[in-house]
């Protein structure tokens, strides 16, 4: 009961299984996936949820694999459970998509599950991955290269994905089954050390263990815990940064390349893309870098990089030319995603979303975009100067440039809607004509 608790008690902490819940199980027929159906029986006693059982015969071992299909079958019809059950040759499967074995017939078992899952109405999919298997998992990508979230190994909750065995050893599920007479398959190819997977369980952990810790997987596992809690502080921190619309580079800078990357890489998720280390160091040395800067990203998105900001933004957005707009004041209208209001009223403090002006009741004011050679005489500064520049000052992106509302009166900028007043029409008085802009969206 020792191994049930355990099970239980990492149950109640991560909730992996809930009253309601309806669970596919992947079921091999081998000892792990016997175990966590055994655990789950046991586990259905105290709360109420459904399992059914999916077998994947993947055609490689012959009368080996039939024996383990036909072995499931039995084992469901036995405990009442109905087991869904599917031959598809992997090797055709890879050499058709130019996978390896390995990886076909896990994309062929994910599948599977996925329909299962919409068959039965499911909604979760539960795994029979152990610690050895994290641990397994760790040395693999260790040894092909990753960073530090690669390192966390194999997550117990992930998604609709569960794995309610993943902090018991293989040999603890063993000698659970062998003792309680329990009956599974052993796939004789996990007994060959052709596969790198298979050869890190056989070769070199046995071989570590043997020369250098005996305690070596526990230690392993240790580690594996510790990286899981700092990559859980660092992504509730990264997420502050990723989640705006624009990134400030300023602020990211400040970080080491690391985090930065991490923050790059929730930045690009958040439109479902693609994200490779190749990709973020392209992003990352652009970000000191003078100017305008842009990354294509995939066929929809282009990132861009202005002034100190990066946006991600959809290629080839052709936007209509905002029509001009007649305001009589007061008045209001709107003009492309802003509203432009003229009222009369009391002068209060002012900020760039309003500017008090010495126009009139019944003046007529033009509301369109930028034009070539547009000037002005704003507040704070001496002499005309030239939107444009006035743009460049105030690090407007160029593609929102157009779409800022320009006031004119007489054939004089009045206002840079948002951004600068004309100094010739400030209006001391208590009481004037107030312009106001406010976004639609």
């Amino acid at each position: 009961m020792r191994l049930f608790e355990k099970i239980l008690n990492k149950n109640n902490r991560e909730l992996l299984i809930e009253n309601g819940d309806r669970i596919v199980v992947g079921f091999s027929g081998g000892p792990d996936s016997v175990f966590l159906v055994e655990m789950l029986l046991k586990l259905k006693e105290k709360i109420n949820f459904n399992i059914v059982l999916v077998h994947i015969n993947h055609l490689l071992r012959g009368e080996e694999a039939q024996r383990d299909e036909d072995f499931s079958i039995n084992y469901g019809k036995a405990k009442g459970l109905e087991v869904f059950s599917r031959k598809i040759n992997i090797t055709s499967l890879g050499e058709e998509k130019g996978l390896t074995l390995e990886e076909a017939g896990r994309e062929a078992r994910y599948d599977y599950y996925e329909e299962i899952l919409e068959k039965t109405k499911s909604n979760k999919i539960a795994l029979a991955h152990n610690k050895d298997d994290q641990i397994e998992t760790f040395m693999f990508r260790l040894s092909r290269g990753t960073g530090i979230s690669g390192l966390e190994g194999i997550i117990s909750k992930r998604g609709k994905y569960i794995r309610p065995i993943s902090e018991i050893y293989k040999k603890e599920i063993l000698e659970y089954l062998d003792s309680n007479q329990i009956s599974y398959c052993i796939d004789s190819t996990n007994l060959e050390n052709e596969f790198t997977r298979n050869s890190i369980r056989l070769d070199l952990i046995p071989f570590i263990e043997k020369r250098y810790n005996p305690k070596f997987k526990d230690k392993v596992f240790s580690l594996i815990e510790e990286i899981r809690e700092i990559n859980s502080f660092l992504e509730k921190e990264i997420e502050i940064y990723s989640k705006e619309e624009t990134i400030d580079i300023d602020t990211i800078l400040k970080f080491p390349k690391s985090i930065r990357g991490k923050i790059l890489s929730k930045y690009l998720y958040k439109y479902s893309l693609e994200v490779n280390r190749k990709k973020i160091e392209l992003i990352d040395s652009i970000l000191t870098k003078g100017g305008s800067q842009e990354i294509s990203l995939n066929e929809k998105y282009v990132l861009k990089k202005e002034y100190n900001i990066l946006r991600i933004s959809e290629k080839n957005l052709i936007k209509e030319k905002i029509k001009e707009k007649k305001l009589i004041i007061p008045g209001i209208v709107d003009f492309g995603e802003y509203i432009i209001e003229a009222e009369y009223t009391e002068k209060k403090e002012q900020n760039k979303d309003c500017f008090y002006t010495s126009l009139n009741r019944g003046d007529i004011l033009t509301i369109r975009s930028r034009k070539e050679g547009d000037k002005i005489t704003p507040i704070g500064m001496l002499g005309e100067k030239k939107l444009k520049d006035i743009f460049i000052n105030e690090k407007i992106a160029k593609e929102k440039r157009d779409s800022i509302p320009i006031v004119v009166y007489n054939d004089e900028i009045i206002w840079i809607a948002g951004i600068r007043g004309n100094r010739k029409y400030i209006n001391k008085d208590n009481k004037c004509i107030k312009l106001s802009v406010r976004r639609t969206k």
